[in-house]
């Protein structure tokens, strides 16, 4: 699907989670006026129309059409790793993801690969890590926990939405409908901060959210 550079105008002016949700989501892409390059690079004119759009295999970032490299594909903000892949981090590249990293599992299924042997809840990972450079595919490690293990990101965080029932069958159930149109865990607790490594709980109860939620550290709006 192409990204188009339209930008719908926001339901309501002076909404103070734009700041945040702008550094989450789409950032809108102005044709140029040149009459010879009326858009710029690895866009084109959709139809008939006078919008620049991404082409094919590319996604729509801050820095502009960017091409989506092996195992991504286009995704609401930036390239996203296909299925069966993940990144180790944001930028990190798409790789399988182990089969036994992440298999169900429970007190009478026990987890049977020798590396993710710890049965965390209702995933197999591994325990006994020390940092996340220890974790692989995006995972973190759970210092606080005894045995530590290597966590899991919340299912669904970041997935596209474009409203809750989108967002109903992970951990993530708040679809962030306003620019980023993605799953966000919401209710988090603000202290101590018991988001995902690499996250923060943001409180944005002044702007109408009636709990907290999730957001990539330092973009909460002060």
């Amino acid at each position: 699907m192409k990204s188009s550079s339209s930008a719908r105008p926001p339901t309501r002016s002076g909404f103070g989670p734009e700041l945040l949700f702008g550094a989450l989501g789409l950032i809108v892409l102005a044709c140029t006026l040149d009459p010879d390059d009326r858009c710029g690079p690895n866009q084109e004119i959709y139809g008939d129309d006078d919008r620049c759009v991404c082409v094919e295999g590319t996604a729509l970032t801050a820095n502009g059409c960017v091409a989506c490299g092996s195992h991504e594909m286009p995704g609401t903000s930036g390239c996203v790793c296909e299925a069966g892949f993940a990144r180790a981090s944001a930028t990190a590249p798409c790789e399988p993801v182990p089969a036994a990293l992440g298999a169900p599992c429970d007190a009478q299924n026990a987890c049977a690969d020798a590396t993710y042997s710890h049965c965390e809840g209702s995933y197999c990972t591994n325990a006994g890590c020390r940092d996340s450079s220890e974790c692989q595919s995006g995972y973190a490690c759970d210092t606080e926990s005894s045995p530590s293990f290597c966590r899991r990101p919340p299912l669904g965080q970041g997935k596209p939405c474009t409203s809750a029932a989108d967002c109903a069958d992970g951990e993530a159930t708040f679809c962030e409908t306003f620019q980023s149109h993605q799953c966000l865990v919401q209710g988090c607790s603000l202290s101590p901060n018991d988001c995902f490594e690499g996250w923060g709980c943001c409180d944005l109860s002044a702007f109408g959210l009636p709990a907290p939620i999730c957001v990539p550290e330092g973009t909460c709006p002060k």
